[in-house]
């Protein structure tokens, strides 16, 4: 039929009006919406668990700093940070290689149905008026050192992991410095007592 193609058809030949075939588009956004929030609640939870390590692997350096443990001639707590590097890296590559990539996916398939939504309902485009306002213009530091006039959302993503990472290093190399300085503690003398008989 003129003005259809294949996709618009229903399973027995018969053209869809607009109507149905924008109620059919809806339900399609409907179960992209829900993947989209699904892969953007699995993002944050990666992260609020990538700064639990980084929290409990600072605390767990302080401790080991305080009481001056060295392993091979490095502080314990320098250890534990690097440790604590490695895992924040993990948390990176699996939000931003593995479950960012998929939400990315699935915005975009999200954004190609509000465009067919948009022909009948013109302002159905929820999705994509999200993206383009998503952008992020960077002042001082940040747009210095990111060489970005606008950042996006993997930008973003990246920026926290760095961050975070920075700080790991700087609190190891703070504890390596400090354990190099400090003398150790001697162990204590006993105390003697002498008694003396009269």
């Amino acid at each position: 039929m003129p003005g259809t193609s294949g996709s618009e058809t229903a399973h027995n030949g018969l053209a869809l009006s607009d109507a149905e075939r924008v109620g059919h588009y809806i339900e399609m956004w409907k179960q992209a919406t829900q993947v989209n929030q699904h892969f953007n609640d699995i993002e944050w939870r990666i992260r609020g668990l990538a700064l639990t390590v980084a929290t409990f692997s600072i605390g767990a350096a302080g401790v080991a700093a305080r009481e001056g443990a060295t392993a091979f001639g490095v502080s314990v707590g320098s250890l534990l940070l690097v440790v604590g590097l490695l895992l924040w890296y993990a948390f990176y590559f699996v939000d931003l290689a593995w479950y960012h990539q998929l939400l990315r996916a699935s915005v975009s398939q999200t954004e190609k149905i509000e465009q067919e939504i948009i022909k009948v309902l013109p302002l159905g485009g929820h999705a994509t008026a999200i993206t383009a306002g998503s952008a992020y213009r960077p002042n001082g530091l940040v747009r210095f050192l990111s060489r970005r006039e606008s950042m996006r959302s993997s930008d973003k993503l990246m920026w926290f992991y760095r961050v975070g990472a920075l700080a790991l290093i700087l609190v190891a190399i703070g504890l390596q410095i400090s354990s190099m300085q400090t003398e150790p503690t001697p162990d204590p003398v006993p105390a003697v007592t002498v008694k003396i008989d009269r």
